[in-house]
């Protein structure tokens, strides 16, 4: 009998240990595939990205569900904007992702811009202030930020340039170069874009100075001789050529306006659009 209830212990004490499972451990949140960079995506349209566990989340524009392999999918709303997803381990709220989610219908172009290799040619930010002294005997009076030698940025044209850069910098667009023409309202355009890389003056992308016939193409030649790498490089010019081939998109430009090449080893570049300068500001918050 003794023995009986021993046994009857035993396996009681073996079906407890046995029925109960040893809870999983918490790992770290992550999502595969992707990079960390800020997301970039068309209005109103959807996007799949996979976690490892389950999570819950706080959005600040747009909507998300997720699905049964723990892939969380992100409705964006049909503004433009930039919005923020917080994404939390539903097994511990204390670990937790943050998502930059930006909206704009020139997604495909923005993103690809992520991964450099694009020489984007802006035209100088807006300038009304004073006028270009072409028969100035004054030297490099070009170069002057004198509004009475030659014309400047105005109020406007500065914030735009300030805003240029940071929606550049909101997007995580990598610029590795930076190039000017030598006028003043054309380097203030590339300081106040505040792009952490020096500034170099170009004679090539110069107006009227040096070789005003050939300026079309010799911008074209210094934007399709930029390195094709991580990154992406940035000239600053004027428009208003006076020879140039057709068509002619960076003839086009408005104030802070940029026209996109993209490189290719060998090859002319490539123009692929025109992103206009309100594009761009609309996205520097």
């Amino acid at each position: 009998m003794k023995t009986l209830s021993y046994l009857v212990v035993f396996v009681f004490v073996f079906l407890i240990l046995t029925g109960c499972k040893k809870e999983d451990a918490i790992l770290p949140l992550y999502a595969i595939g992707f990079d960390g960079k800020t997301m970039i995506v068309a209005p109103s349209s959807k996007v799949s990205i996979k976690f490892n566990q389950r999570v819950t989340w706080t959005i600040s524009g747009g909507t998300a569900i997720q699905d049964s392999q723990d892939s969380l999918v992100y409705t964006a709303p049909a503004s433009v904007g930039v919005y923020r997803m917080t994404v939390k381990n539903e097994r511990d709220l204390g670990d937790s992702i943050v998502m930059k989610m930006v909206v704009t219908p020139r997604a495909s172009i923005l993103k690809a811009l992520q991964k450099g290799g694009y020489s984007l040619v802006f035209r100088h930010a807006a300038a009304d202030v004073g006028a270009d002294q072409f028969s100035s005997t004054q030297p490099n009076w070009w170069k002057s930020c004198d509004a009475n030698l030659a014309r400047q940025l105005n109020d406007q044209g500065k914030k735009d340039a300030v805003d240029i850069g940071k929606a550049l910098h909101v997007l995580e667009v990598p610029v590795g170069r930076v190039y000017t023409s030598e006028y003043c309202r054309c380097s203030t355009t590339a300081d106040l874009m505040n792009l952490a890389v020096a500034v170099q003056p170009s004679k090539d992308l110069t107006y009227y100075v040096y070789d005003e016939a050939n300026r079309y193409n010799n911008t074209l030649k210094l934007a399709a001789e930029q390195p094709i790498d991580a990154k992406n490089t940035v000239l600053v010019i004027h428009a208003g050529f006076s020879t140039m081939p057709s068509p002619a998109p960076m003839n086009g430009l408005g104030w802070g306006d940029a026209a996109i090449f993209q490189l290719a080893a060998g090859q002319a570049a490539r123009y692929i659009t025109t992103i206009k300068v309100n594009e761009l500001i609309e996205l520097s918050k």
